[in-house]
């Protein structure tokens, strides 16, 4: 609602009433006498006392009387211009809130006409759009985005049939479980058209999600939201979709241009190829046979558009592919026959250690003791072999020694010792 600017003042006034008014109770001023002044002068620390709470209230008040006021015009002057809606969406968008992502980081791909493709490690494939397709739509569920991608195609110049094909594509018309809250199966899209908002940091939806306000918004249309702009509005997706495919190239025919532009909504790898095919050949048999929401593309259209516009393609990947399996069997042969060398060299360092510890232990032992001399009476055998001197690093036990003969005296000595 639009206020008059007389009534701002009178805002402001009550603003000061209330603040005051909580902040404490306005009390009449009595007339004291000079005396009594003086006694609570000293009382007080000369002069050195606390603000009443209404006099605090009082000196709030004017300033967040200036602050009420600013917001008031900012809001209500021009609510009733064509523009309104525009300002009302830049309000709301703040308070937006986008999902943001729980899982592992993932690199922002762009390819050389500055699309952005949804890369990831994990994406949607062949069983999930399997589900997808060949889920049955209500006809009048189905007719309900018409308006949208119409919307979408005059804002972007990009068929509509192709940007249906994709929503069909996508979610079956916004009709799969997790369209309108949190993320897909796979952790990486929302929303009707399955828009990235994972491969920041800048995603694929941060990119495009401004989209819709260059086209007019309708009054009803499935699942609209109370901001602007969210990935779970129909009308927010689907401008941005048309943005997206308009950016890669797609145009009002269904061609080569279209099918290159659908390729990259998807991702450049061999999936890529058939749902690019899939998708330009429903919207190709929608042109010609009136659109269907439960119809499944023309498997020949398919083979056509997949043998004129993807079969280059699927073989550079292919070729690719086999290039980078053979590169990560050199450098595994690499790696293998490295590592052999370095098993090999920690083996000789090894061996050199031990070896030169051999040398040194000789030296650093002490010397063996000499043998013990020979008696005088023992005759001298040069020819027997020196005694071997060992280095035993325990003692040999010792033999216990035999008793002590008992002496021979008294009648030992009779009988005979």
């Amino acid at each position: 609602m639009r206020l008059p600017v007389r009534s701002l003042p009178a805002l402001g006034r009550r603003l000061v009433r209330g603040v005051t008014s909580v902040a404490g109770r306005r009390r009449p001023r009595r007339a004291q006498p000079p005396a009594a002044a003086k006694r609570r002068w000293r009382r007080t620390g000369g002069g050195r006392r606390r603000l009443p709470a209404f006099s605090a209230g009082r000196r709030l008040a004017r300033p967040l009387t200036a602050l009420a006021i600013v917001l008031v015009a900012s809001l209500g002057i021009g609510a009733n211009s064509p523009s309104s809606e525009l300002t009302a969406n830049r309000v709301s968008g703040l308070l937006t809130l986008e999902p943001v992502a729980a899982i592992s980081p993932v690199a922002l791909v762009t390819d050389t006409t500055g699309t952005v493709e949804r890369a990831g490690a994990r994406r949607a494939g062949p069983d999930y759009y399997r589900k997808t397709t060949r889920k049955r739509v209500a006809p009048g569920t189905a007719a309900e985005f018409l308006p949208l991608y119409r919307e979408a195609e005059r804002v972007f110049g990009v068929n509509w049939r192709l940007i249906a094909s994709v929503h069909r594509q996508e979610t079956a018309f916004s009709q799969a479980a997790t369209t309108y809250h949190g993320l897909n199966d796979f952790g990486c899209c929302a929303g009707p058209m399955q828009f990235n908002v994972t491969n920041g940091p800048v995603s694929t939806w941060e990119h495009y999600r401004q989209a819709f306000r260059s086209g007019n918004r309708p009054k009803r249309y499935p699942h609209r939201t109370e901001h602007h702009p969210s990935i779970y509005d129909d009308f927010d997706a689907i401008m941005a979709a048309g943005s997206l495919l308009r950016a890669s190239g797609a145009g009002g025919g269904l061609g080569g241009a279209e099918w290159t532009a659908a390729y990259a909504y998807y991702g450049h790898d061999l999936y890529g190829v058939t749902y690019a095919s899939q998708v330009v050949a429903r919207a190709a048999g929608w042109q010609r046979n009136g659109f269907c929401a439960n119809c499944e593309p023309d498997a020949l259209l398919v083979d056509e558009f997949d043998i004129a516009y993807g079969e280059a393609i699927r073989e550079r990947l292919l070729a690719d592919d086999k290039k980078n399996k053979k590169k990560k069997k050199k450098k595994k042969k690499r790696t293998a026959g490295e590592r052999a060398v370095a098993r090999e060299a920690a083996e000789a360092r090894a061996q050199a250690k031990r070896d030169d510890a051999r040398r040194r232990a000789p030296a650093g032992q002490a010397p063996a003791p000499p043998p013990p001399p020979a008696p005088d009476d023992a005759p001298a055998d040069p020819a027997a072999p020196p005694a071997e001197t060992t280095t035993a690093t325990t003692p040999a036990a010792a033999e216990p020694a035999a008793p002590p003969a008992p002496a021979c005296t008294g009648v030992r000595e009779l009988l005979g010792c």
